[in-house]
Order: C-alpha cells, then structure tokens, then sequence
C-alpha cells in the first residue's frame, strides 16, 4: 500500500513539473524594412542564453513568417539573419502563460546601418508603459547648457510656443513635475526654463487623475495633461542656477536669477525676477488658485468650487494681478521652494513661499456694436488705467505612507495680497446707419483700494484592505476667502436727442465691500470588487457653504461721503447645505476601462436680505449622472468616451437683489430667486502613435449643453444709451463644442518634423434683449501647420502657418456681416555660428479681416539678437537683442458676447533693444553617456 501511495505521488509531482514547464511556441515575420514586404529564407536561430547554444533552427516561409515550437520556458537569445542585411539580435524571456509572439521583425541593408542605428536609438528611447509615454532624454540632442524647454521641443508630438506655453497630443499641458512632485506650484515655466537639460534622466507624458479617480478607478473627468521630469540619479547632488541681468532702451531693464541645491531626497529653491519686459515671474494658476477677487465662487455638486475673478457686474472690484499683455507691466518677485523625503520615503513634505508686486499702466480703446430690436448702438470707450499688486502665498503638502495600506496626504496654502487700481474713461455713443446721431457722451473715474485674504485645505485618507480592491478613503477640504475693498466713484454723462444736448447726470459716491466665503466638504467613499476587474464604488458626504456680501454706496454732502444710498447698497447672506451621495461600478481589463454612475444631493438654500429681514428657504434635488468607456486597440492606440452631468448653483453676486452702478450706462442687478443650472458634457478622443516613423495623430471633441442656465437679460434704451442686466434662468439651453484633429510626423527625406491641425469651435447663447429673444451664435474654424528642423550645433528652425474663419451672428439685425477670416504666419530660426556666436531671429505675421463694422487689422512683430558665448562650458552668454523691430506691436483683440460684439485696441510693449548678460552655473555630479539601446548588430 505505502509502495502504491509513493507511486501515486511520484507520478502526480512528475505531471505537475510537466504542466508547469510546458513548451510554448514562438512566431513572428521577418520584414525588409524598405519595402515591408516579408522575407523569405531568412535563417532565425533560438539560442540559450547562458551559453549560446542552438536550442532551434527555422527558415522563414514565402511570407516572411516562421514558427519555432515546443520550446521550454527559460531565456534565449533570438538571432535572425539575411545575405547583405543587418542581423536582428532579441533577447526572449518564455514563460508558460502564453504563445510568445514576437511580430515584425524588420530588417536593414548594411548600406543603411548607420542610419538605421540613429533611428533604433531614438525608437529605444520612445516606451510605452500603460497610458504613459516616457522619452529618454540622453538620447535627444540639445545645445549646451540648454534647458528642459530646449529638451521638449525636440521631443515627438510635443509643442513648445514663444510662450512658453506646451502642447502635447492636440492638449495643453497644465502641470509640469519634477520626480513626480510639484516644483513651485502650478507654475510650469519655473521648471522648463530653469532645470537644465542635462539633468533629465526620463520625460514621462500622461494624463493626470485626481487622488480620488486614482483609487477608485471611476472616472471623475478630472484630468491634466501633465509632464513628469525625471532626474538623473547623479544629478541630484549639487547646485546649479542662472543669473542674467539686461538693459535697453527707453528705460527697459530685466533682471532675473535662479539657485538650486539638490542633496539626496532634498531639494531647495530660490528665484527673483525684477523686470519691465512682460516676464511675471508667477503662474496664472497659483493665482487663480489663491488671488481671486470678487465674489463670483460658484459651487458644484460634491463640494467642487467654480471661481471666477472680479469682473464688471461687480461693484467693486480688485485686481487679482493676471497680467494679459495690457499695459506696460514692472514686475518685482521671488520665490523659495523646499520638498524632502524621510523616514525610508515614507515622509514627504513639499513647500513653497512666493512673493510678488506689480503695477501695470496703459490705455484700452474699445469700439462695441449692441444689436436691438429696433437699431444698433455704437459705443466708443477710452480707458487710461493704472493697476498695482503685493501679494504673498505660502502653501505646503505633506504626504505620509501610515503602511503598506494606508495613506494621508495634507495640502494647505494661503495667501495676503493688497492692490489698487485707477481707471479713467471717456465714452461716446452713437446711433444711426453712419452713427451721425449722438446719444451721449461721458466721463468716468474710478479708483479701488482692496485687501484680500485666502486659505484652503484638503486632507485625503486612503485606505486599503486585505481583500485586493477593497478600499475606504475619505477627503475633507475646506476654502476660505475675505475681501475688502473700498474706493471712489465719480462720473458725468451728458444726453442728446437730435445732436442737442438735454440732460446731464452725475455720480459722486465712495463705496465699501465686504465680503467673505466658507465652503467646508467632507466625503467618504468606499469601493468593493466585484472580481478582479470589476468593483462597486458608493460615496456620501455633506458640503456647506456660506456667502456674505455687505456693499455700501454713500452719496457725497455737505459733511463728505455720509449719505447712505440704499438702492445701491444691500447686506445680504447666502447659506447652502448639500447632502451627497452616489454609487458607480466600474471594470477594467487589458484593453477596456468602462465607469457608470450617478450622485443625488439634497441642497438646502437660506437667503437672508438683512436691510429688509427677508429670508427666503428653497430646496433642490440634483442628479449627476457619468460614464465613461476606454478602449486600447494596443499600447499605442486608445479610444475614449464620456459623459458628465453637472449641476451649478448660482453665485452669491447673482443673487443679491441689489444695482450695481459703476458704470451708469450698464447697470447690473441680482435676482433672488435664480435656480441651479444643469449641464450635459460628451466627450471624445482618439490617440494612435507609431513610433518607427515618430507618427502621432488623434482627434478630441467636446459638446455641452447647459439647461435653466443663469443669463443676462438685457433692455437698452436707444435714446439714452443706458442697459439695464439683469440675472435670469432661462427655459431655453444654451451650448457650446469644440474639438481638434492633429497629426505630427518625421519626414526623413528633409529630416525635419511635421505637425498639423484642424479646429473647430463655437457656442450658442440665448438672452432676452428688450424683451425679444435674441439667439447669439460664434463659430471659430482653423487649421494650423508647422514645420520644424534641428541639426546639432547648425540650426534650429521652424515656421507656423494658421488660416482660421470667424462667422459671429445674432437674431436681432441679422442683416448685419460680422464674419471675418484670419491667418498667421510665424517663421522661427537659430543658427549656431563658428567661435561660439548665435543668431535668432523670430517673426509673427498677423491679419485679421475686415467686417461690417470694423476695418482689417494686420502687423508684424519681428525680434532678433545675437550672441556670443563665453568661457570653456559655454556657460556665459552676452547677448544682444531687438524686439518688435519693425515697432507694429499693437495690442489687439475681437471678442462677441450676449447681443454685443467688440474690438479693443490696448498699450503693450514696443520696440526696444537691450543689451544682456547671462550666466549658467553648474556644479553636479557627472551626467551618463547617451546609450544606444538597439537591436541590430553588425
């Protein structure tokens, strides 16, 4: 019996070990690499790899494909070769999950070696690791002491403009990270401009989700096209920096410094900008992030804030320090930056303190067309303005790795900011087919003096379970904002019937506001799998917010500014308290990813008038539906599609029933009474690349449609020239789309890179304009072309062409052409001369066509310097610089809006030369040698 029972197991261990090694088959097609046909009788040997001994022999048949079968698990070496072509040399891991399929094997004739080699190096160093793409670095060619700028524009599909501004994949890039963490906020030229090339290991390329789409796996439709810049391990010990100081003429100046120190896990910081030349300094995000002024928070469903800066329906407004190109700008501030690692990485703590002024002068000169029912107002507005900023932000996030199943991330930031502005307007407007009837003419004068503070915070939890896919996290985040803001007021309009002046009005008021806003959210979510691809999601959490907005306008008396002006002064409370909650499921494979869901919230609205004790109690239920479906055609195709439902709940500057007259020819006022707006969001892309012949092309389209929407309805006396808005949900939609094609390639016969576009956008926008309906359509076509070549130590050359098509048209005078073509050309040239000299040169055509109301517009700004460099690295550069040569540079832009349609001519900055010194220092360790990691051996 004991014989039998060893037997027995003998034989079952023998089957085991059989099973667990069985033999798999190879395959695969050899291909001529310039014809792509197969090829026959190509001899392709398996060899192992511990000692090259032969293990397998096949020929390929008349197709080009071979198969080698029953081979064992184990590592081999697969050689493939063909009289006069180059051998193909793969190293193969066989396991006994699957078939090995290995594909094409292309080969190449010796007389192209060389070349092909060049080629595989670059294919080696494009990898496809999920949905990322990673680039390395070593293995393209930038000048010496270039920076990360200089590195992505010689990346495949990756786009950098004069800007600074990059594109990738038809998508700007929002975030840029150094090691995957934030390097000075959300600021991506403080990255780009000043990390040296020679520092990068990897370029990673992906789409960034939130913390809590990452768990989950649900898509929230929360993602950022981000760069990831991935340091060489020898290139994290050390300092580096630039400073550069310039002068010019007509009193220009810049000045600019940067210092970094990398120790380790340790990365510190410093910057400094001092400059007139339109060079900030700070990020657009930090301050749309910590700098907003007014009240215009919008709250979304789920605790998400919506926020917009002080625009003109605000009584008063403070300037929030975005500089857009109007004005001459001076421009004073720094900023330091720390992050570290401890405690076996499992402490990460990362923070960043900016500081900054600016003042900005200059003057706005604006033509506007107002379609009515019964005629057109033309109205001219000149505005000489002066704006000044102080403001410092201080943020931190701390990451903390509890365990192998639980995280805790923590971001805080904060920010003080005082500014003022002065704005002096002179206005005129007309009436009548050639404008030969005067309605009014007017002056203006405001002048603001505001102090703003800020703060928010988000905490995330998350916590994993044994069971794989089981996981509860909970996020709680919390924005505060208080807004101070006082300043004068005074205006004169005088009115005309027949070209005879009748009437005058004056305003002469000083004006305080007031306000603040909390909004606290707190939500769990817990996700549970279903198998090992799929899982439900459920969510609950509760959000409150609350608006209190105190405006005051006293009218001017024999005591000063003591006469309380009620029609223009109101206190009033906005409280909303929201329970959420929802479920979703989703599944993922290697080829599909698909989402479903929906969220439900209560939403509870207390509206408080305290200058009359009104209090008005509403209730809503919103419903959020989404979904979403993945599916990857290979590593290098995806196609994707969603929908996101939303609701927004309107602002507490669209709710306070109070006028607001700081312009008396445009006079907003709030409605109590206005109900959440629901909208309705398609999404779709496409993205195929090859890389053998850097080939990238894919498409991305958006349509919304937004029901109940919060509009401005509209009446306009044509005699006085006054408008009157006022806030209304509208039982009309009103949409808007857009979507681009792009594809980008290497043309190997010139050896330069292309790259196209096709876009298409517009909106639909429907008002009530005295009364009538008035449908606003905009529609923007345009297609854009570049090309572009780099040859080491030679050349580095590109030009953009883009022809575009505007058609704006409104129900109300719609006999009126308002359609304009469009086009740019922008040629962009560095030539790289013997004894260390540089030339550049850039020129940026512009033309913007003619419409029934406004003549064309064209110019050409045209820069150049040349430079020589100095000292034995290169690193010292004296360089001499003209812009805007040919002095064309005149701020310009076309804009259509509601029943309006205008044109504004703005200061901006002109011809000036400067002469400038630079200097790159660098003390780190030793960069790796580019390596080559092809296939092919001679």
């Amino acid at each position: 019996m004991r014989k039998r029972l060893l037997l027995i197991a003998s034989g079952l261990l023998l089957l085991m070990q059989a099973f667990a090694q069985s033999p798999q088959n190879i395959t695969g097609k050899v291909v001529d690499t310039s014809t792509h046909q197969g090829m026959k009788n190509a001899a392709v040997l398996l060899l192992a790899a511990k000692d090259s001994i032969m293990n397998q022999f096949a020929r390929t048949d008349k197709d080009g494909a071979f198969s080698l079968k029953n081979v064992d698990t184990g590592n081999y070496v697969l050689l493939v070769t063909y009289p006069e072509f180059a051998d193909y040399v793969e190293k193969l891991h066989i396991t006994n999950e699957s078939p090995a399929k290995i594909g094409a094997i292309t080969l190449v004739e010796k007389a192209h070696l060389l070349e092909d080699v060049i080629v595989r190096q670059q294919i080696a160093a494009i990898r496809f690791k999920g949905d990322t793409t990673e680039f390395n670095a070593d293995s393209f060619r930038t000048q010496p002491n270039a920076n990360v700028e200089d590195l992505l524009k010689q990346l495949p599909g990756i786009q950098v403009d004069k800007d600074g501004k990059i594109t990738a994949q038809g998508k700007t890039v929002e975030k840029v990270l150094v090691d995957g963490e934030e390097f000075f906020g959300d600021d991506p030229t403080l990255v780009t401009k000043n990390l040296r090339a020679d520092m990068v290991d990897k370029v990673q390329l992906f789409d960034k989700t939130s913390d809590q789409a990452a768990m989950t796996g649900i898509d929230d439709g929360q993602k950022q096209k981000t760069i990831n810049i991935k340091l060489k391990e020898d290139k994290k010990n050390g300092y580096f920096g630039k400073l550069s100081a310039g002068v010019g003429t007509d009193d220009f100046y810049s000045t600019q410094g940067m210092f970094n120190y990398f120790k380790g896990k340790r990365k510190f910081a410093a910057y400094g900008t001092f400059a007139n030349t339109g060079k900030m300094g700070l990020g657009f995000q930090d301050q749309m992030k910590y700098g907003v002024s007014g009240n215009n928070v919008q709250i979304m469903d789920g605790g998400g804030i919506m926020i917009s800066g002080g625009s003109g329906d605000d009584a008063l407004s403070s300037w929030n320090g975005n500089y857009d190109g109007h004005g001459i700008p001076i421009v004073n501030s720094g900023g330091v930056h720390y992050d570290t690692k401890w405690n076996e990485d499992k402490d990460f703590l990362n923070l960043n303190y900016k500081i900054g002024g600016m003042s900005v002068k200059g003057n706005n000169s604006t033509d506007l067309q107002s379609n009515l029912p019964d005629g057109v107002l033309y109205t001219h507005t000149n505005d000489d303005f002066k704006k000044s900023l102080f403001r410092q932000k201080l943020d931190a996030a701390y990451e903390l790795k509890i365990d192998s199943m639980a995280t805790l991330k923590i971001n805080a930031g904060g920010s003080l900011s005082n500014n003022s502005t002065h704005d002096s307007y002179s206005t005129a407007a007309d009436r009548g087919i050639d404008r030969d009837t005067v309605v009014n003419r007017g002056n203006r004068n405001i002048n603001n003096d505001g102090h703003d503070k800020a703060f928010q915070m988000n905490a995330f939890w998350a916590q994993k379970f044994h069971k794989k896919g089981r996981a509860l996290t909970v996020n709680l985040s919390e924005y505060n904002k208080n807004s101070d803001i006082s300043g004068y007021l005074y205006s004169k309009y005088d009115y005309y019937k027949e070209n005879e002046m009748t009437d005058s009005e004056i305003t002469d008021q000083f004006k305080t506001s007031h306000s603040k806003s909390n909004n606290l959210d707190i939500k769990a979510t817990y996700t549970e799998p279903l198998s090992t691809k799929s899982s439900v999601v459920v969510n609950y959490g509760i959000n409150s917010v609350n608006s209190n907005s105190d405006l005051k306008s006293f009218n001017k008396g024999d005591a000063g500014y003591t006469e309380l002006d009620e029609t223009y002064s109101n206190h009033y409370l906005f409280d909303q308290f929201a329970h959420v909650g929802g479920a979703a499921y989703a599944y993922k494979d290697n080829k599909i990813q698909i989402s479903a869901g929906t969220n439900l919230s209560a939403v509870n609205y207390t509206q408080t008038n305290e200058y009359t004790s009104e209090e008005l109690k509403r209730d809503f239920i919103n419903w959020n539906p989404s979904a979403s479906f993945q599916y990857k055609f290979s590593s290098t195709r995806t196609m994707r599609i969603g929908y996101y439902g939303s609701t927004t709940q309107p602002s507490i500057t669209q709710l306070q029933p109070v006028q607001n007259n700081s312009d008396i020819q445009n006079v907003y006022i709030g409605n109590p009474d206005l109900k959440p707006s629901f909208r309705s969001s398609i999404n779709a892309s496409y993205f195929s690349s090859k890389v053998l012949n850097q080939r990238y092309m894919g498409f991305y389209g958006n349509y919304s449609i937004v029901s109940n929407p919060i509009v401005s309805n509209v009446t306009t006396d044509l005699d006085s020239g006054k408008s009157v808005y006022q806030y209304q949900n509208l039982n009309q939609s009103t949409t808007n789309y857009n979507g681009s094609i792009f594809y980008s390639r290497k043309l190997k016969f010139w050896d330069m890179n292309l790259s196209s576009d096709l876009n298409i956008s517009g909106n639909k926008y429907v008002n009530y304009t005295n009364s009538e309906m008035n449908v606003t359509k905009s529609n923007n076509y345009s297609a854009g072309l570049r090309l572009s070549k780099y040859k080491e130590k030679v050349l580095d050359c590109s030009i953009r062409l883009r022809g575009g098509y505007n058609s704006n048209s409104s129900t109300l005078q719609s006999q009126i052409d308002n359609n304009y073509w469009s086009y740019t050309i922008s040629p962009d040239l560095d030539f790289f001369l013997p004894a260390k000299f540089q030339i550049h040169t850039d020129l940026n055509y512009d033309y913007q066509g003619a419409t029934q109301s406004f003549d064309a517009r064209k110019q050409t700004i045209w820069n150049a310097w040349l430079g020589k460099k100095f000292l034995k690295d290169e690193s010292l550069l004296l360089k001499f610089e003209a812009n805007d040569l040919l002095d064309q540079n005149k701020g310009f832009t076309r804009n259509a809006y509601n029943n309006n349609i205008s044109q504004t001519y703005y200061t901006t900055i002109h011809r000036y030369f400067m002469l400038s010194l630079t200097w790159d220092f660098n003390k780190m360790g030793a960069g790796k040698k580019a390596e080559g990691a092809g296939s092919v051996v001679k």
